[in-house]
């Protein structure tokens, strides 16, 4: 049996891999070094006041509820809290005072560019976003040839990606229960947003109903919505696959008379790609700027050591078992892709760096076709099966989920028998393919898993400070699934 090799990186792509991690380690010695300074200008002190006293004001409202529960104990404690969040307002308000006398203006003006590059940059990737998914998708169907050969890849990229899901799932529940991080948390300056507070009635069925139709005040919402060009407006990707896939059938059926069609949709994608090249050229500024903002916006290294040290356990969890699973991905793409998991790993470097500066699979989908073609994937494949794992592939989120679900009941002291594990693993596995390949999706989809299993929503709150950057890693990890997924389903084609 031949094997085929992801091929090297040329010259060119291994220069701009390069850039792209000179930008990213430059991100991060600003960020350390100058970070609190453009925290401090940047208005940081004034923001976290606000936060800590909404903090303080949801803590007294949680007591108050613990204490008609008949919980006097759980209300005593948080009700202790309050004194400590309330000396660090102090703290911060000295800041406040101290950035108020500082010249701070250039810092304030370097950080406002910083943030621009970043701002361009994700702009620029989700623009393209949905035209890239419309012509890669119906390019891809059409040159499968006829309707049940493009059911037969359908079914193996939804069965890849459903057990991958699950295996990602197991893996978190057992690096949990094995690691109990969640065991004696300071949850004191935990806050939850009135927002996610207000979802807590979010069931697995109201979830999937919305998932297909959306909601009823938004015709652009849902897998089929109302109106498709609304919905390409709303960068709702999942309609926009839905029409793509019927859309490149039809013309696949069609024959000779869907040839103009299918010929115009080639030249617009094969435009759309040398778009997508041009905007990749600003991606070591724009890695830089995402990096840099996301740095100064928790408060400089200071911030993100205090949040590693809080939740460090959660952290190493999560990070071990993504790891593991990378792993495992890379051993599916050895046995079932028969690719050298180094060479594709390293031919994907630039859409895996770029997931974890924008922490969102849907905006680097672009880099993540080009990157993949580059290794040898086929256009069809990649472009069938990679926009359809932006969408439902999520196996570093649907791990996450899990994790922070039981790490969540172990905060709180909440024992979990085997049958409240097998509706996380359920629950986790469905959610995750219902969450939208944008920033922090999983926080709302973890709703579903903590409902699933009656845990308090609230504890959302204890892995808000740090779950920016666990967002970046299972995201990154997401990415590399769609990848893996592209290479074995691209092999099956070829045989």
């Amino acid at each position: 049996m031949n094997t085929t090799e992801a091929q090297p990186p040329r010259s060119g792509h291994a220069l701009g891999l390069i850039c792209i991690l000179i930008g990213a380690l430059l991100a991060v010695a600003v960020g350390a070094i100058w970070g609190q300074t453009m925290w401090l200008a940047a208005g940081g002190p004034e923001r976290a006041v606000e936060e800590l006293e909404k903090t303080a004001r949801q803590k007294e409202r949680f007591a108050e509820d613990a204490q008609r529960a008949g919980n006097r104990k759980e209300a005593d404690r948080l009700r202790a809290q309050v004194p400590l969040i309330e000396k660090e307002i102090e703290r911060n308000e000295a800041l406040r005072r101290e950035a108020a006398r500082r010249p701070l203006g250039f810092a304030r003006g370097a950080f406002e560019l910083i943030r621009f590059c970043g701002d361009v940059f994700l702009r620029m990737l989700l623009m393209i976003v949905v035209p890239l998914v419309l012509t890669s998708m119906v390019c891809g169907i059409t040159s499968l040839g006829d309707m049940g050969r493009m059911g037969k890849v359908g079914l193996w990229t939804l069965a890849y990606y459903l057990i991958t899901g699950a295996v990602a799932v197991v893996l978190g529940i057992a690096m949990v229960e094995i690691i109990r991080p969640g065991a004696g948390l300071d949850d004191t300056f935990a806050y939850v947003s009135e927002e996610l507070l207000n979802r807590r009635e979010t069931s697995v069925v109201g979830t999937i109903l919305e998932v297909v139709v959306g909601r009823p005040d938004d015709p652009a919402g849902g897998l089929i919505p109302k109106n498709i060009v609304a919905a390409a407006g709303e960068s709702n990707i999942m309609a926009t696959i839905l029409f793509s896939l019927l859309f490149g059938g039809a013309l696949a059926a069609s024959g000779a008379k869907g040839k103009p069609a299918v010929d115009f949709f080639q030249a617009a994608n094969e435009a759309i790609m040398k778009v997508v090249r041009l905007i990749l050229f600003f991606a070591p500024a724009g890695i830089f700027g995402l990096i840099v903002t996301r740095i100064v916006v928790v408060g400089g290294a200071r911030g993100v050591l205090d949040e590693a040290h809080l939740l460090g356990w959660l952290v190493l969890t999560v990070a071990l078992g993504l790891f593991i699973h990378t792993i495992v991905l890379c051993l599916l793409l050895w046995i079932f892709g028969r690719r050298n998991p180094w060479r594709y790993f390293a031919a994907m470097a630039r859409a895996l760096l770029t997931a974890l500066s924008t922490s969102s699979s849907s905006a680097t989908l672009p880099m993540t076709i080009e990157c993949a073609e580059e290794a040898g994937v086929s256009q069809r494949s990649a472009g069938f099966v990679l926009p359809l794992g932006a969408t439902i592939n999520m196996d570093g989120t649907a791990l996450y989920e899990a994790v922070a679900a039981i790490f969540i009941a172990q905060a709180a002291g909440v024992p979990l028998g085997p049958a409240a594990l097998v509706v996380i693993f359920l629950t986790a596995t469905v959610a995750a393919i219902g969450a939208p390949g944008i920033p922090e999706a999983g926080l709302v989809t973890l709703l579903i898993v903590l409902t699933a299993v009656g845990l308090p929503t609230a504890g959302i709150g204890t892995i808000l400070a740090i779950d920016w950057f666990l967002d970046r890693q299972r995201t990154a990890v997401n990415v590399f699934g769609d990848a893996v997924g592209a290479a074995v389903i691209d092999r099956w084609l070829k045989k």
